[in-house]
């Protein structure tokens, strides 16, 4: 699937992930269900992932 954002969605999303990822971290370091700490960190990858794709472009000068 391809997903063409412009430049405002693009800042709005990946602020929303930054600002989530804090939150995660935190929510991880709180978790003492070793099950729902594994279903976070691995959530925590994936934005990351996102996160490094949508700022890709930017650092490009694209």
């Amino acid at each position: 699937m391809d997903l063409y954002l412009d430049s405002k969605e693009t800042e709005l999303l990946a602020g929303l992930l930054e600002r989530y990822l804090e939150d995660i971290r935190r929510e991880i370091h709180h978790t003492d269900h070793a099950a729902f700490r594994a279903a976070l960190k691995s959530d925590e990858v994936l934005m990351r992932k996102i996160l490094g794709k949508l700022k890709a472009p930017v650092a490009m000068g694209i």
